[in-house]
């Protein structure tokens, strides 16, 4: 079971089941993601307690996920990565 770190959130952590795959998805996107949707998520439910912004968090993280485009994204990362070369 992978576990992922929400930045800004004092350490705390979200599991991500074992069938979901973000394994191809850069660490900083990642972190990146996470700390959008924390953000979204703030704002719209400032009441809600940590067990619930929790569930919310790890859904719209797999949600997003699940719709990316592995090949395009990977596509993409190689062409910034050559395009940092030149």
């Amino acid at each position: 079971m992978e576990i992922l770190h929400i930045p800004d959130s004092d350490d705390e952590e979200i599991k991500v089941d074992d069938y979901f795959d973000d394994s191809y998805i850069l660490p900083e996107h990642k972190r990146e993601l996470i700390k959008s949707i924390k953000q979204i998520y703030n704002n719209m439910y400032p009441w809600a307690d940590d067990i619930l912004m929790k569930c919310l968090i790890k859904h719209h993280y797999k949600e997003t996920i699940s719709k990316i485009d592995k090949e395009a994204y990977l596509s993409e990362i190689q062409s910034e990565n050559i395009d940092d070369m030149i």
